[in-house]
């Protein structure tokens, strides 16, 4: 609760009331895209072995990551990003580490349904999930929760720790929007607090052109203002 808190008392004193809460996909999918930003970090950070391309083990984390942070929002969250993928609909070059935003989101969503087959049914059913994919996806993807839960195990912080190592950068062009959105930055700080970082790592909110990423020399996630912009044309409702 103290958490909650300070980061409130923190936003409202330096950001005036203006703008507005971003549409519920939106904050849904940047919840996501920040979970896989803190998948970089903690493969960079504690040194986990990259067994394969680094953006696909970062996208993979960020689906177990909300699923076991936020397992009431999980749904929301992969579906809304698994839409924004569709909506980007960027097909890589031969030689990417990326893979095609289709395949992105139906892997998010594959994942997802393969985490908890009966709880998840509505969303394969939603998807048009045939039997052959839902009997893959239920196979395939308890090895990758496993192998993440088990990684992640001793980067756990206790619950009644005091977080000390994490810390929250605004941009003063968007205060505003960080009140407006005090909900979002709660939840996205809340589950990076969940790890124990040995340095501190800062969440950015930044006014810039790009998307978001990972800066290890500077330890920050940043989102910038253009992808949140460009989100909510993607997502919001027309």
């Amino acid at each position: 609760m103290w958490r909650s808190m300070a980061l409130w008392l923190w936003v409202m004193l330096v950001a005036p009331v203006q703008s507005a809460p971003l549409p519920t996909r939106v904050a849904d999918a940047l919840v996501h895209v920040i979970a896989h930003e803190a998948g970089h970090a903690v493969i960079r950070e504690f040194d986990i072995p990259i067994l394969g391309p680094e953006e696909g083990i970062a996208e993979d984390f960020a689906t177990v990551f909300v699923y076991l942070t936020l397992p009431d929002q999980a749904q929301d969250i992969i579906e809304a990003r698994a839409a924004q993928h569709r909506a980007d609909g960027a097909v890589p070059g031969p030689f990417s580490e990326y893979r095609p935003d289709s395949q992105l989101a139906g892997r998010g969503l594959c994942l997802l349904y393969g985490f908890d087959p009966d709880r998840f049914g509505v969303l394969a059913d939603r998807h048009d999930m045939d039997e052959d994919v839902r009997a893959d996806c239920a196979d395939s993807a308890p090895e990758v929760l496993r192998s993440w839960r088990r990684t992640l195990a001793p980067l756990w912080i206790d619950p009644d720790a005091r977080v000390t190592e994490l810390g929250l950068r605004v941009d003063p062009d968007l205060r505003a929007l960080a009140e407006q959105n005090q909900d979002l930055i709660e939840t996205v700080y809340g589950m990076l607090s969940r790890i124990d970082w040995h340095s501190r790592i800062t969440l950015n909110l930044a006014q810039c052109d790009g998307t978001a990423g990972w800066s290890r020399n500077g330890r920050e996630i940043r989102l910038c203002s253009a992808y949140v912009e460009r989100m909510v044309g993607q997502l919001a409702p027309q």
